[in-house]
């Protein structure tokens, strides 16, 4: 039997379903494989909206999306996809082909070096040259990327190497090599009594959520943490997946764009645990004012992330579930003195001002993204998973809406990729077919990877797009308004892209609203019939998203909305130390 056929009879037993890619010269015995087996191929129309539509199917999932390409442009155009997949923790495996091995390092046609381009941002890549090792690399590859912090890995194939007849499989080739056997770490008792006592000796103590916590599967954890030691939850970005924002404790994601309460439980805080985060700049700022004036407990299963942008004192290596059971208990046992319970009360009238205030500004003129996004939330379900792309509709969504479920926030945090939105909606829809999926994206963000919308169609997965259209990079042009003397370039898009018809031509019905009405009606629509929609909304390209902290200042350096200064009905003071 053909090495590949037997890769694919693996791929089987391991619980594959579906593989997104593009096949081509190098690739094409997988494809003649998987011909013959249960694995659904999904044509995509580019390597990279494969990588994140396994992206988007694989954080619905819970395990490893598959995603392939041919070599040399195939396996290059995956690269952004897979580091996207890197930056936020997803599990996916990226099966290239390659040239065959007697052409190996002579530049030949479609020749790329595919392990040494992606090695930096994977948790494991390899090429294979030995047939008989085919398939015990798929399954090194396919239980590295979800074992311990899950993340991207690939491996290379000369397309000689998947033909070769290697006989029958070996039993041993079901098993991971030793090196890729993951052990989970045990939370030491002396960092659990050091961090119980810590939390115990503190007043104000803020709880900071990250992506680690869905993959875990730690969220009913986290909120008995909070309500057994009275603490406000915040979120980094990939963390706002993880929680249900209308749980009494949670206040929102904290960062550049983060809510005003939520970055005040940062500021105030005594203590501040942090639970599957690599605290990144988005998120906290610079590591020295994050660190000063409070103390920090870090929990991380991957160990190198602990100190590496902020030098904890207390570090609890681990999964998260498994940690903050151990640390609950300490806790039970240990006794807790008395907390700031007025403090989350505070927080929360800070958000109420904020909300109320947001309410007093609006332009009844024109659509605003904050009451499109809140209306967004309104119409769906609580179980509906959305999606966004990357720019100021990102960070409305951010602000604004509500997570009710866990694992039904999917949004490219780390790398901040423009154009994910719509494949990782189509994927995220090929794993939950029977839940609503919509994709909040921007005018620019959507014309990256459109061509998406043909698979909607093609393979009857519907997915709704609700497109904020400012005709502009709108937050790039933020920017330049407020840091480069609104000197503005090449940053406002063509007026003569009629979204509705590049919706139809695709074979997607499209609309373009004009008042809150037609945008809720449509979308209710949408939701009732499960129908493929494009819904074009205007919005002002003079927008801005706010609050923001300015790149590399600390969260209290905010630019508040205009006219909400802090002195008004609630002063952010009122919960200083």
């Amino acid at each position: 039997m053909k090495a590949i056929n037997l890769m694919v009879k693996k791929m089987e037993e391991l619980g594959v379903e579906v593989i997104f890619g593009i096949p081509g010269g190098s690739n094409l015995p997988l494809y003649d494989a998987l011909y013959d087996s249960n694995i659904s191929s999904i044509l995509m129309r580019h390597e990279q909206q494969a990588a994140h539509a396994a992206d988007g199917y694989a954080r619905v999932k819970k395990r490893p999306g598959i995603v392939t390409a041919t070599s040399g442009p195939g396996a290059t155009n995956l690269i952004t996809g897979i580091v996207n997949a890197a930056m936020d923790s997803v599990p996916i495996v990226a099966l290239t082909g390659q040239v065959v091995r007697a052409f190996m390092g002579t530049d030949a046609f479609q020749e790329a070096d595919i392990v040494g381009l992606v090695l930096p941002h994977v948790k494991y890549a390899a090429t294979v040259t030995d047939s008989k090792r085919l398939v015990k690399e798929f399954v090194n590859a396919y239980n590295c990327a979800y074992s311990g912090r899950p993340g991207p890995t690939l491996i290379d194939i000369p397309r000689d190497v998947m033909q070769e007849d290697i006989g029958e499989l070996d039993n041993s080739d079901a098993i991971p090599d030793p090196a890729f056997l993951w052990k989970p770490k045990l939370p030491i008792d002396a960092e659990l009594e050091k961090a119980a006592s810590l939390i115990s000796s503190v007043n104000r103590v803020t709880i900071l959520v990250g992506g680690g916590v869905h993959f875990s599967g730690a969220t009913s954890e986290v909120l008995k943490l909070a309500e057994l030691i009275n603490a406000p939850i915040v979120t980094t970005l990939p963390g706002k997946t993880c929680i249900p924002q209308d749980h009494p404790f949670v206040l929102g994601s904290v960062g550049m764009h983060g809510r005003l309460e939520a970055n005040m439980a940062i500021i105030n805080s005594d203590l501040v645990i942090a639970v599957g985060t690599r605290l990144s700049d988005r998120a906290i700022g610079p590591p020295a004012d994050f660190k000063k004036g409070r103390k920090i407990i870090h929990i991380d299963i991957d160990a190198s992330e602990l100190g590496k942008n902020v030098i904890p004192d207390v570090k609890l290596i681990g999964d998260a579930k498994l940690v903050l059971n151990n640390l609950i208990n300490k806790l039970i046992t240990h006794g807790l003195s008395r907390k700031d319970v007025e403090w989350i009360d505070k927080l929360r009238d800070l958000k109420n001002a904020y909300e109320e205030y947001m309410m007093s500004q609006t332009d009844e003129s024109r659509l605003n993204s904050w009451k499109i996004v809140k209306l967004i939330r309104e119409e769906i379900p609580r179980s509906a998973i959305v999606t966004t792309g990357v720019g100021q509709h990102q960070m409305w969504a951010n602000l604004f809406f509500k997570v009710l479920e866990p694992g039904t926030y999917i949004t490219s945090a780390g790398l901040g990729t423009m154009g994910f939105g719509l494949p990782a909606a189509f994927g995220a829809k090929v794993a939950a077919p029977d839940r609503i999926v919509v994709n909040i994206d921007g005018d620019g963000s959507f014309q990256m990877t459109c061509q998406t919308l043909s698979n909607i169609v093609e393979y009857n997965y519907p997915v709704i797009t609700v497109i904020f259209d400012n005709r502009a990079l709108g937050m790039v042009r933020q920017w330049q308004d407020l840091f480069y003397g609104k000197r503005f370039k090449d940053v406002d898009l063509t007026e003569t892209t009629d979204f509705v018809k590049l919706a139809e031509a695709f074979g997607v019905e499209g609309v373009f609203t004009q008042s809150y009405d037609e945008v809720r009606m449509t979308l209710r629509r949408a939701v009732r019939n499960n129908d493929a929609i494009v819904i074009d909304v205007p919005i002002d390209k003079n927008e801005k998203v706010f609050p923001m902290v300015p790149p590399g200042r600390w969260l209290a350096d905010y630019i508040a909305p205009p006219g909400f200064d802090g002195h008004g009905k609630i002063s952010t003071s009122v919960i200083t130390k």
